[in-house]
This record gives structure tokens, C-alpha cells and sequence, in this order.
């Protein structure tokens, strides 16, 4: 329990979702990159300093003890009871609701808290010094949630006898509670182990003073001091997450996470070695973090998806073991360098055109924006078989680069099936190009694809129209060869964020 404190502070982070659009496989190997979508579903850390009542704990507390409880009230038994020695720079599970631990929570606590506490040695004595009742000790609070688009929500729309579509999910209350334990939730593939971690992350660094929450608000993020803010973030949440998988991985998501929409070439993982080895000091960890470590060479390049184009998600109910397809992919890939080289050669063109025609199209909306709107109108209402039947599509630039982009993702797809058959992989299964080409019948659809790793678990399309998505949707919900259901969430730019708390009343309240 917490005893009444209006004064203390709270501190309140998002981090997008994400969606890999092309680059799968190829954004593993720094010689290669991926085009990354941010979407505005997103996941919130909330950290307050409170009193919390230890008068039933059995856990015999050191004067040097931070107690810290986390809660994810979305899920059964989500909750961790913790102590963070200031002294020592460890954290103790001491309870939780089953007996069981979160390694991803854990993990973050303790490097995010040893990080604040040897930057700032000042900011966790300041807090244990609070005044508080007897029985009570001052420590932090965390709430861990999320958008209803991270986790499926088939079971919930089941239960009220309603179908699977955008109008049901936007009845149901935000941030619903899933009815299952964190390890049995079904996820959406949109990364929310990795939007977790950086929105902690943050969220304690702002909270302690480590970054100012000016550093993380969207009009100030292209300064100097934001930057580099930006990029600590982004250093701690991929050491925390790679260290929590036990594993370097690409970093995209945690990417994602932080920058939002991008073009990603990812870091050498020789940066985290010193740091991630089993007897790493603070200090390695410190300079492994640092946003003045060089060996931090990620490429980030912002992008948006053009003007009038919309993402547009769906969740297939069929589960792909993507770890085990990225390991069928890299063994062939080693088993058979000549010809991997040049199919990993081809799949780079065909993803970088994928860019440049967004780019273009930006372009295209800016220097002739009557032109640019002509253009996608008249294609919203024709299937993309259409587009190029016309001979005016040739005096209209525009209308030429849809469908350049529509013959881009046509060879992008053929690139991930040849790939898949090669390693031995559902990359783009039968099943899933049956349902994407139904989807680019559709009048007004450029772009549709499986995104990631691909597999069974989920699609994606880009509409010209609000009708163009709703027919999309119709076809998902007629479709009969899988369960296909749509997610809310659409593009968004922006990376992770520090919000006003008291713009989230319903999150405050889950506080108390």
C-alpha cells in the first residue's frame, strides 16, 4: 500500500511500437539496413516517489534500501516488489505476486538504477531522506502499461459476442485488461518488450534528474542536450534489452522505440562486450552507455510515410517461432555465401527503392501539391492493376512513382519468397501471398507485405483512403483460410516521449 502524498513526483514516458516494413534478415548485418515504421500505439512507464508501507514485509531492510514496487495491472499476478541497495548498485527481488520474476523489469531496474546513482550519486539519497509516516519508507512506484494493439484481443471481443473488427475494438476500454498472466498473452508482434525498456528507461533518467523532461519533449528533441539525451536512452535500452534476451541483437526495435519512424543501419555489437560480460564493473557499463562512445555507430535517418498514405495492421492468428526462422535463415546463408551475397545484394535494392519512392512522393507532395492530390485520388477508387493502364499516367508524376512503389513491393515480396525457399522458411508461406494479393486488389492499395521476419503472425498494407482501408478490413474479415483481424494502430514519427501526467487521469488513477 502507498500512503497519501500529493507532493511527490511523478514521471510519466512513452515508446512507440514498431513495424520493420522491409529489411528483415538484411537489418541483422550492419553491411545492410531496414526501413522501420513507429506507430502510435505505444507503451507507458509511470514512475512515482511515494511512502509505501512495509509494515507486512518480511524483508529486513538496510538503511542504504530503495524500495521499489512495479505493477502491470493489465495482466494476472503482475506484480514485483524490489530493493535497490545505493550502496552496493544491486537490486533484490524480495516478492512477487506468483513467486515468479520479470527479467526484462529487473534488469532495467538495475542498470537504469546503478547508471542514475553513479551519474547522479545525490538524486537516490535525496529521495530516501523524505520525511514519511512510521511503518513506511520512501520508494518508487512503477506502472507498467500499454495500447490494447500490443496484445490480441480476439478472446475479449469473443466474450461480448462482438466480431473482429476497428468498430469492436474501439469500444473496449483503453488499456483493457487481458484476461491472462504476462508469460500466456498472446502478443501482436509490435514490440513491446523493446517499448517497455525504453520507456522505463526514460522515465527513470528524467525522473532522477539523469535528462531533463525537455530532452524528451517532441519541440525540443533536435537540440544539442536533447540528442544526446536521446541517445543515452537509446545506449541503456539496448544494453538492458540485449542483456535481458541474452543476446546482441539487431536493435531495431529498441531503435524504433526510441527515434520512431526511420531508416535503421544498426551498431557493431563489439560495443556492449566489455559491459555484457558476466564480471563487468560499473565502470564498463558507464563508458559502454556513454552517449560519447563512438562505438555506438547506428545509423538513423528519419523518414515518413508520404502524405495521405496510411498504414494499415493486421493480426493473422497463426504463430511463427521467429527465432527459429532467423536461424534456418543464417545457416543457409553461411552454408551457401555466393549465393546469398548476391540474393542479400538484390533484397537491398529492391528495400532501399522502397525508401526512395517515399521519398520521392514526399517530394512529389511539396513541389506540386495539386498534382500530388489529383493523383492519389484518382488511384484511391482503381485497383493498382490499373494505375499504369492509363496514358496519363505518364504527363503525372506522382501517379508514376505509386506505381513504381507497387512494382517495388511486388519485387520485394518475390526476394523474401525466394529467400524463404532457399533457407527452408514460411517467410512469405502460401497462405499469407493469397492474402496479400487479395489485399492489393483492393482499389486504392500500394503497398502490401508480411513485415518483420515475416511468417504467419501478422500483414501490412499502405491505403491512398479511408475507403480504401475499410475495404482492406473486409476483406480480412471474410477471408476464410486464416483468422485475419485488424489492429488500431497507424504510423506515427515520434520515438519515446516525457508526457504531463495529468493529461492521463485513467493512468493516475491506477496509481493510487
Amino acid at each position: 500500500m502507498t500512503c497519501a502524498a500529493t507532493d511527490f513526483k511523478i514521471t510519466l514516458a512513452s515508446a512507440p511500437g514498431k513495424v520493420l516494413v522491409v529489411g528483415g534478415y538484411l537489418v541483422l548485418d550492419r553491411n545492410y539496413t531496414g526501413l522501420v515504421v513507429g506507430t502510435n500505439a505505444c507503451l507507458y512507464s509511470t514512475v512515482q516517489t511515494t511512502a509505501l508501507d512495509l509494515s507486512n514485509s518480511d524483508y529486513a531492510f538496510g538503511a542504504a534500501d530503495v524500495p521499489i514496487t512495479v505493477i502491470s495491472p493489465q495482466f494476472e499476478s503482475a506484480w514485483w516488489k524490489y530493493a535497490f541497495d545505493t550502496k552496493a548498485n544491486t537490486l533484490t527481488q524480495y516478492d512477487s505476486a506468483d513467486q515468479g520474476s520479470n527479467g526484462f523489469v529487473q534488469i532495467v531496474l538495475q542498470t537504469t538504477l546503478a547508471l542514475v546513482n553513479t551519474r547522479s550519486p545525490d538524486a537516490l539519497c535525496t529521495l530516501l531522506a523524505n520525511p514519511v509516516p512510521a511503518q513506511h519508507r520512501v520508494g518508487l512506484k512503477i506502472l507498467l502499461t500499454a495500447d490494447n494493439d500490443f496484445y490480441s484481443q480476439r478472446e475479449a471481443l469473443a466474450k461480448v459476442g462482438a466480431t473482429l473488427t476497428s468498430q469492436s475494438l474501439e469500444q473496449l476500454p483503453a488499456m483493457a485488461k487481458t484476461g491472462k498472466t504476462l508469460g500466456n498473452v498472446h502478443k501482436t508482434g509490435l514490440g513491446s518488450s523493446a517499448a517497455m525498456v525504453t520507456s522505463l528507461v526514460a522515465s527513470i533518467l528524467v525522473h532522477f534528474g539523469v535528462l531533463s523532461k525537455h530532452d524528451l519533449c517532441e519541440n525540443n528533441k533536435q537540440s544539442c542536450t536533447a540528442t544526446k539525451g536521446m541517445q543515452l536512452v537509446h545506449n541503456i535500452a539496448q544494453y538492458a534489452h540485449c542483456l535481458a534476451q541474452g543476446k546482441v541483437g539487431s536493435g531495431f526495435d529498441v531503435s524504433a522505440a526510441v527515434y520512431g519512424s526511420h531508416v535503421y543501419r544498426r551498431f557493431s555489437p563489439t560495443v556492449l562486450e566489455a559491459a555484457m560480460s558476466e564480471n563487468s564493473s560499473i565502470a564498463e557499463l558507464v563508458q559502454a552507455t556513454s552517449p560519447e562512445n563512438i562505438g555506438w555507430n547506428s545509423e538513423v535517418a528519419p523518414v515518413v510515410i508520404p502524405p495521405r498514405l496510411t498504414l494499415r495492421l493486421a493480426d493473422v492468428d497463426t504463430g511463427s517461432n521467429t527465432p527459429s526462422m532467423v536461424k534456418k535463415v543464417l545457416l543457409w546463408q553461411k552454408s551457401n555465401p555466393e549465393q546469398a551475397a548476391l540474393l542479400w545484394a538484390s533484397l537491398d535494392a529492391a528495400n532501399n527503392y522502397i525508401g526512395q519512392v517515399w521519398s520521392s512522393l514526399v517530394e512529389a507532395s511539396c513541389s506540386n501539391n495539386t498534382e500530388y492530390n489529383s493523383a492519389i485520388d484518382w488511384c484511391s477508387v482503381r485497383p493498382s492493376s490499373e494505375w499504369k493502364s492509363d496514358m496519363d499516367a505518364v504527363g503525372n508524376p506522382t501517379r508514376a512513382l505509386l506505381v513504381n512503389l507497387v512494382d517495388g513491393i511486388l519485387r520485394v515480396r518475390q526476394l523474401q519468397r525466394e529467400l524463404g525457399e532457399n533457407a527452408g522458411v514460411p517467410i512469405e508461406p502460401p497462405k499469407q501471398t493469397r492474402l496479400l494479393d487479395a489485399c492489393m486488389t483492393v482499389p486504392g492499395v500500394c503497398m502490401a507485405a508480411v513485415p518483420g521476419a515475416g511468417g504467419y503472425d501478422a500483414i501490412f498494407c499502405i491505403v491512398l483512403s479511408q475507403e480504401s482501408g475499410n475495404a482492406v478490413e473486409r476483406v480480412w474479415s471474410e477471408w476464410t483460410e486464416m483468422s485475419v483481424g485488424p489492429l488500431l494502430a497507424k504510423q506515427a514519427s515520434s520515438g519515446v516521449s516525457v508526457l504531463d501526467s495529468k493529461l492521463y487521469p485513467s493512468l493516475m488513477a491506477m496509481l493510487e
